[in-house]
């Protein structure tokens, strides 16, 4: 018996991803710098850490990372760092409520990040605990996320179910011995994360779609 679903947050229950990379890819093009949808793809899902190193690569060095950086910043302040919810989000997260099911976040955003964002679109008082990328050593596809997770929850991995959209996120669920359902954003997963997690759907409506008719779920 499922008791509790733990959500990953950008790109999977908001809509922030796509606005983040086309706003990273303009903040590199105002200094002079060509940045693709494929390199930021890369850091999506990963904790901060591992994801400054990459994009320090990425940009051949600390100084360019740091203007692209600045101008991220100043585009994302223009939004107050709001984005939309992502649909069947709110609807899926209440059918959940409803039957008792508990709520949880694992984000490897920061904690600020996370209750802003969720505060702005009016979920944050359907979850009964956050976990933020901060907490632990081990970013994602890492499975220490998802086991400390579960540690607040109180319960075994096998009593919850995890929803992610990018790959690191599902093989760090997996890892962790959660069911996962992988709701894909920018990238398909891959044929490992297909083999080994419960379901791959479209939007978390069509996931509640499944569910809804249900009163329990095994």
């Amino acid at each position: 018996m499922i008791k509790a679903a733990i959500f990953d947050m950008d790109g999977l229950l908001i809509d922030s991803e796509r606005i983040i990379m086309q706003a990273c890819i303009q903040a590199a093009a105002q200094v002079g710098i060509t940045y693709t949808q494929a390199e930021y793809v890369e850091l999506i899902g990963r904790a901060g850490p591992d994801s400054t190193r990459i994009m320090v690569e990425q940009l051949n060095g600390v100084e360019n990372f740091n203007l692209v950086m600045q101008g991220l910043d100043a585009l994302l302040a223009q939004r107050n760092h709001m984005f939309p919810l992502k649909t069947g989000a709110q609807a899926l997260l209440e059918y959940y409520q409803a039957n008792q099911i508990i709520c949880s976040v694992a984000s490897s955003s920061p904690m600020h990040h996370i209750t802003h964002r969720l505060n702005h679109v009016g979920v944050l008082n359907h979850f009964s605990h956050l976990t933020s990328g901060q907490e632990v050593e081990r970013g994602k596809p890492n499975p220490d996320i998802y086991l400390l997770a579960v540690n607040k929850l109180g319960l075994s991995p096998q009593a919850c179910i995890a929803f992610e959209d990018s790959e690191m996120g599902a093989r760090a669920a997996i890892a962790a011995g959660l069911k996962v359902v992988v709701v894909p954003d920018l990238l398909q997963p891959s044929d490992y994360v297909r083999a080994h997690c419960h379901q791959v759907v479209e939007s978390l409506q069509d996931w509640l779609n499944a569910i809804a008719p249900l009163n329990t779920m095994a």
